[in-house]
């Protein structure tokens, strides 16, 4: 047995590695850990003695991890994944009484998740953590394949293969404007000609809305002629309620403005809109703790996922 399997590899070094490899630079890294850049390098050099594989390959001002790089990012992650399990189990066993629970979603769940995460799960777990953060479809992957966050909820996210989806739930994408506009006279479902007349608000690249929308732009031969791109959907709705223009989301991100009557969703005959679906995901393989069970399984068959 060689002194590397006898003791192990060091926690330092590798707490740096996986710093550079989530940053992309050793210089980030070093300002990330308030430290000098040469102490990083040095550790990792000495990583790479020890494992006797290159991990990192410069490339201009970045750094691009090898293979061997990957099946240690792969460690790092699980390594913490079990530590944070770990605490959290034991703590579970005073009866879910002390823990914390990471989401991941995007905006237009906010909605649903305030009403389901915050009324009901949090007021049967008084004690335990929620923070609900808010990420555009490429974050919520990302967070999610890098143990940022235990649950992602995402429209339309890009595939993943250290992500995996629990269940999906079909939301047909829709022309969200006001009551009285010219496209409330025309035949439903609309086509996405008659919108092409009309300025749009649209979200930002690398968002799910975004990317579906582009399909749909794409499969209909039409471009929209947008007057507002933004990060926000609560921006988007209030674009529209200006009379400033209409938007594309779905009937849920505006049932409560569509139920007080101060903006209207009308279904197209788009495919790609009609097909839509939002994602509710874990990391592939990750084992989540009892806290975070039971919350996945409330959404996923109780809540946000339960298709009535």
């Amino acid at each position: 047995m060689t002194t590397l399997q006898k003791s192990g590899l060091n926690e330092r070094r590798l707490h740096y590695f996986s710093e550079v490899a989530e940053v992309g630079s050793i210089r980030g890294a070093a300002d990330r850990l308030n430290v000098e850049p040469s102490v990083i390098s040095r550790q990792i050099q000495q990583l790479e003695d020890e494992l006797g594989v290159q991990l990192l390959q410069r490339h201009g001002r970045g750094i691009i991890p090898t293979e061997a790089a990957k099946l240690v990012i792969n460690h790092c992650r699980e390594r913490r994944s079990s530590e944070a399990l770990l605490l959290t189990q034991i703590s579970e066993l005073k009866g879910l009484e002390r823990g914390e629970i990471h989401i991941v979603a995007g905006e237009g769940f906010i909605e649903e998740l305030v009403r389901w995460v915050l009324q009901d799960f949090c007021q049967q777990y008084p004690k335990l953590v929620v923070t609900l953060e808010f990420a555009n479809a490429v974050d919520v992957v990302r967070m999610l394949a890098n143990d940022q966050a235990h649950i992602g909820l995402a429209f339309r996210p890009p595939i993943d293969p250290a992500v995996r989806t629990v269940t999906t739930r079909k939301q047909p994408m829709c022309v969200i404007t006001w009551p009285g506009h010219p496209l409330t006279q025309k035949k439903q479902p609309l086509a996405l000609s008659d919108v092409v007349p009309y300025p749009v608000g649209l979200m930002s690249r690398g968002f799910g809305l975004s990317n579906l929308v582009k399909l749909a732009e794409y499969s209909d031969r039409i471009q929209f002629e947008s007057s507002l791109v933004t990060n926000s959907i609560a921006t988007l709705k209030s674009y529209v309620k200006a009379h400033l223009g209409v938007t594309f989301l779905s009937a849920h991100a505006v049932a409560n403005e569509v139920a007080e009557g101060q903006l209207v969703a009308l279904r197209t005959k788009n495919e790609v809109f009609e097909s839509a679906e939002a994602h509710l995901m874990v990391r592939a393989g990750r084992q989540l703790s009892i806290a975070a069970e039971r919350l996945l399984d409330m959404l996923n068959t109780n809540a946000v996922f339960h298709c009535s």
